[in-house]
């Protein structure tokens, strides 16, 4: 059985096909009878998961575009206090799960189907000597 989000009835019929247009389905119609004597048709739609969530992950992917999910990563670390640079996703030291790399994880998963795993840093970047040796050209 089809799961839908959100079930609308409505009579008019520019409406009913703007709905259709952006991915509402027909579930069904009836016949209205209205007090001044008239007949009508009341369209039922259904807005099915699927739909939404194609809407949803089209909003997440120009968040992406915009370098948002940067923004929201990083504040979310910020907000849990946490130092995103002590983590990296190449196996290094094991790291219990925190908040940030339990929303990391289940961002990857459901945005873009991938399973990662994050580890702690054995040297914080800041703390790495390598990293002094690093020659930067500005333009």
């Amino acid at each position: 059985m089809k799961q839908y989000l959100k079930i609308f009835v409505h009579t008019e019929i520019n409406r009913v096909n703007r709905l259709l247009e952006e991915g509402w389905e027909l579930i069904e119609t009836s016949k209205v009878q209205y007090p001044d004597g008239g007949e009508g048709v009341e369209y039922h739609l259904g807005l099915p998961a699927e739909t939404r969530i194609k809407q949803l992950m089209e909003i997440i992917r120009t968040y992406e575009k915009y370098d948002f999910k940067s923004d929201l990563i990083h504040d979310f670390a910020q907000s849990k206090k946490e130092d995103l640079l002590s983590y990296t996703t190449d196996p290094e030291l094991y790291m219990p799960e925190t908040p940030v790399t339990r929303f990391l994880t289940l961002y990857e998963e459901a945005v873009n189907g991938k399973t990662v795993k994050y580890y702690k840093r054995k040297m914080h970047p800041f703390d790495d000597p390598a990293l002094d040796s690093i020659d930067i050209e500005l333009d």
